[in-house]
């Protein structure tokens, strides 16, 4: 294959990689905003805006941030947005976001003893004032998220432009598609074990709960690593010495990598987005 070739795949990896975006630091914009109340808020992490530190579907006061972020015409959080939800209730009948806040209770759950039960504000009142929105930071060079949404994209990227060049090789019987696929597939290996390896190093980093979501998108993102490396050792003796048999196991075990590596990836989405 042309160099030319090689180094338009690579460049196309790196477009791939960098265009992805990585994760907003929500939890820390939450934090900042209310500083005299971050131990209640810290402990429940994530589940501040999702049901639960396992499940990233978005709770009710989620809902609300997403659509005042969605109002507002931006994807970053900042403290306005907090702000603006504040006087919100998260469910019919219930205290404000801020009160649940001040109450050390979860703000997109139902408040203790029941919707309004407690300190529910009088009609006409405003809640108490929050803090003053803190000053913008500047972005640490390296971030919580160990650059894991950028690098994750390599073994992707790599791995599927392996299984195409190996697949137009075969069918026209061309070696240097197979060369440019077995090139691909070692690199998509070898790459994945930096996209694990950031990956854990986001979780102790963001403090984010091993289990649930994220670790059903950890344990698949394994399993394909050990498919890539499976795949590697059937094609260090070339698909032009394989049999047909083996070169149908190969490719039964490549889809089934790619399976793998798309669910995990819808996982990551999840966790990202929200459902």
């Amino acid at each position: 294959m042309k160099v030319s070739g090689i180094i338009f795949m690579l460049g196309a990896c790196l477009a791939l990689a960098t265009a992805a975006q990585a994760k907003p630091d929500y939890l820390d914009v939450l934090l900042k905003t209310y500083p005299a109340y971050q131990k209640d808020l810290s402990a429940r992490s994530c589940a501040n805006c999702h049901v639960s530190d396992s499940d990233y579907a978005k709770n009710p006061y989620g809902k609300q941030v997403a659509q005042q972020l969605l109002n507002a015409e931006t994807k970053t959080l900042t403290p306005a947005i907090l702000h603006a939800v504040e006087p919100l209730a998260s469910n019919p009948g219930d205290i404000s976001n801020l009160e649940k806040i001040q109450q050390g209770l979860a703000p997109g759950a139902p408040k203790a003893g029941g919707p309004g039960v407690g300190s529910a504000a009088a009609p006409g009142s405003s809640p108490a004032p929050s803090a003053p929105p803190a000053a913008p930071e500047a972005k640490p060079l390296w971030p919580k998220n160990a650059f894991h949404p950028a690098i994750v994209h390599f073994p992707i990227a790599l791995f599927l432009a392996a299984m195409l060049l190996d697949l137009i090789g075969i069918l026209r019987n061309n070696p240097k598609f197979l060369t440019a696929g077995w090139y691909n597939l070692v690199m998509a290996a070898i790459s994945s074990f930096g996209a694990i390896a950031t990956g854990l190093l986001a979780v102790f980093t963001m403090a984010l709960p091993l289990k649930g979501l994220i670790l059903k998108h950890l344990v698949l993102a394994v399993i394909a690593t050990v498919i890539m490396w499976i795949l590697v050792a059937l094609r260090a003796h070339r698909h032009e010495k394989m049999s047909q048999q083996l070169r149908m196991v190969y490719f039964a075990i490549a889809l089934v990598g790619m399976v793998l590596i798309a669910y995990s990836a819808h996982l990551g989405g999840t966790f990202v987005y929200g459902e």
